[in-house]
């Protein structure tokens, strides 16, 4: 997969995965009410450069989702 990094393009790997967990973090505005949020990850694209230390790199693309509930 070609995909944009800084000013040049890349190819990238799309990696599969699966989801160990994904917790909500938990907020209460000032309003009262309680809002969750959480990122959801959608995919994982494996460049072919390596970081500084010799570890992988890695995009990650993903959704943010929000509840807000009423307390």
């Amino acid at each position: 997969m070609k995909i944009k990094v800084g000013d040049q393009v890349v190819e990238g790997k799309v990696i599969e995965f699966s989801v160990i967990g994904e917790p909500w973090a938990e907020y209460q505005l000032a309003d009262g009410n309680t809002a969750r949020v959480k990122a959801v990850a959608t995919r994982f694209i494996k460049l072919p450069e390596k970081n500084d230390d010799g570890t992988d790199e890695y995009i990650l693309q993903s959704q943010t989702v929000l509840s807000v509930s009423p307390n």
